[in-house]
């Protein structure tokens, strides 16, 4: 196992030397930091971004957003490459363009929220809602890349990172291992208190006639199904789909458009977003597959709901 481990680092290692331009490396570095910075001193995304839930507009003003968030990275990126056979293929706007539509499509989408079942309680409706807020990242991400892969991208082994390839597996479960004392001590904190679980079972008592156990595990199964959209969509879509046109060049700008989708989340997380992006990022590339970063988003969200649970049931906090 401790081979493994010197194969993914070395792995990730090698793709750096590989890829390193001091130009590019600082612009895009510099770039996420100054967007976090700016979003966190003017609250930017929750007042102009999260308030087009409210208009009917919000999968216009995310995918607007997010367009210009990976452009700013992408073109200078590019541009201090010198890599002009790029920046004139058209395929590379378009491919990109449709990959950000996904994401803002399934962010962006909040009509669902006044859709009830008159038949339903309060209750019941909610509960439906809140699956539904999950669940649509299948829908608005994964079946669309299903169909443009097998359309467009017949070239690319599996679904955009989604193969039989297990690469390092065994690895990645051991980083996530070690990463486990320090997840069940972060539960103790108040902040992890405040924010988990993110479902609780206790304030759906009898939603759709179900039991509790059985309304939570629905929930944490399209709950750990979200995670693996994200991942398919960013190390898929943005790095295994872009290599196509882009190769290795499709990391820089990836991250920086990761680091926007966390604008309003606590700002240790966006910041860690950043290199956890890269590293995923590079890891991607260089595997052609996403296990790894399913692995660490599943493993780290439902070790977080179980501690949720552990200190509501068990611990009484």
């Amino acid at each position: 196992m401790h081979s493994s481990l010197l194969v993914l680092f070395k792995t990730a290692l090698d793709f750096l030397k590989k890829d390193f331009h001091p130009a590019a490396y600082i612009y895009t570095f510099a770039l996420a930091f100054t967007l976090i910075a700016v979003n966190y001193s003017t609250d930017l995304y929750q007042t102009y971004i999260v308030a087009s839930y409210h208009n009917g507009n919000s999968v216009r003003v995310f995918f607007m957003f997010y367009t210009a968030v990976y452009f700013c990275a992408a073109i200078p990126v590019l541009l201090l490459r010198k890599s002009y056979d790029v920046l004139g293929n058209p395929a590379f706007y378009f491919k990109s363009l449709f990959f950000i539509f996904l994401y803002a499509l399934s962010v962006g989408f909040y009509d669902y929220h006044a859709w009830t079942i008159p038949s339903l309680t309060n209750l019941d409706n909610y509960y439906i809602f809140r699956l539904i807020s999950r669940f649509k990242s299948c829908v608005c991400i994964l079946l669309p890349l299903f169909l443009y892969k097998t359309l467009f991208d017949k070239k690319i082994e599996g679904v955009y990172g989604l193969t039989k390839n297990s690469k390092h597996l065994d690895a990645y479960s051991m980083v996530f291992l070690m990463l486990l004392p320090f997840l069940i001590g972060v539960s103790f904190t108040s902040d992890f208190l405040t924010a988990y679980p993110q479902f609780r079972p206790w304030r759906y008592a009898n939603a759709l006639e179900l039991p509790v156990w059985l309304n939570a595990l629905l929930y944490e199964v399209v709950y750990a199904l979200d995670f693996v959209n994200t991942e398919l969509l960013f190390r898929g879509a943005m790095v295994i789909g872009m290599t196509a046109i882009m190769g290795p060049k499709a990391v820089l700008p990836m991250i920086v458009f990761y680091a926007s989708i966390h604008f309003g989340k606590p700002l240790g997380e966006t910041v860690s977003s950043v290199f956890g992006g890269y590293v995923l990022g590079t890891l991607a590339c260089q595997t052609k597959h996403i296990w790894g970063g399913v692995i660490a988003h599943i493993g780290i969200a439902l070790t977080m709901e179980i501690m949720g649970f552990v200190h509501h049931y068990l611990l009484g906090s």
